[in-house]
């Protein structure tokens, strides 16, 4: 889930980016991140590939490989660019070729592909700086398209995760209160700055949106399992994180033990213009 941050106006728009040390924190527990995070729609991961002009993907932000499993099963060869050497480790283990680098960063050598993918971690990239470094290794008519996973929480967990962070951990900047309404709208404006940072480039097609629909019923288990990997709450000290799971359990206690989680998956998406 990105960072949503309290106090953020809808002109500027959330700069995720920037707060580097929840970036690469999700390596604290690899294994519990590549087990709780759900996989991305099979339709969104073929739609993809069908609208790319050859196989081979970049994986910007790879983790654990989730996403790059799962265009390697659609038939892609798949290279990863991941700042955490942790997650890096995780990915390769699983069989995925992983280079540790910040994608802003990465160098290519040469090197082009025909699609430009990342789930649910462009938001940790600079928009005008990431869409510069896909352009400059997107084959023309190569497609860029990052994505996100939406939950749309449901209201009892929302507020007791916003009250339980308001108590221990009032500056996170992982903020489940803006979830209570439609979640998809409290992430326009973070889907609305990728697609400024694609339109600066001048070296893209206008974007567009793909959305995906589908829902997820998680136990209080598996929610609890996959909390811990949010933004926000994986530098929590095991004590407050420990009060914060508390409050979310006895949430899902009321609504009988388990949570429907209605998703959507966006994708902000463009082609690669141009001939050289």
């Amino acid at each position: 889930m990105p960072t949503l941050s309290r106090g953020q106006s809808d002109a500027s728009g959330p700069e995720p980016h920037r707060h580097r040390q929840t970036a690469v924190s999700f390596g604290v527990d690899a294994e519990r991140y590549d087990r709780a995070r759900p996989p991305y729609p099979e339709a969104l991961v073929d739609r993809i590939v069908a609208a790319s002009p050859g196989p081979h993907v970049l994986d910007v932000g790879a983790g654990t490989g989730i996403e790059a499993r799962q265009f390697r099963a659609a038939g892609c060869t798949v290279l990863g660019v991941e700042p955490d050497e942790r997650m890096a480790a995780f990915a390769r283990r699983g069989g995925v070729e992983v280079e540790v680098a910040r994608f802003e960063d990465w160098q290519p050598a040469g090197r082009r592909f025909d699609a430009v993918v990342a789930g649910t971690a462009w938001h940790w990239v600079d928009p005008v700086a990431g869409a510069a470094k896909a352009a400059q290794v997107l084959r023309p008519g190569g497609r860029l398209a990052p994505f996100h996973h939406v939950p749309q929480l449901p209201a009892e967990v929302a507020d007791a995760l916003t009250e339980a962070l308001r108590r221990v951990a009032p500056d996170s900047p992982f903020n489940p209160g803006l979830l209570k309404g439609p979640a998809v709208d409290a992430y326009q404006p973070l889907f609305e700055r990728i697609a400024d940072g694609i339109r600066q480039t001048g070296r893209f097609s206008e974007p567009e949106q793909w959305r995906f629909a589908w829902e997820r019923v998680y136990t209080r288990e598996e929610w609890l399992d996959q909390l811990p990997t949010f933004g926000g709450l994986t530098q929590l000290p095991t004590d407050r994180l420990a009060e914060v799971l508390d409050s979310a359990g006895a949430a899902i206690d009321l609504l009988g033990g388990h949570a429907t989680m209605p998703y959507t998956s966006v994708v902000i998406t463009s082609t690669r213009s141009g001939t050289d």
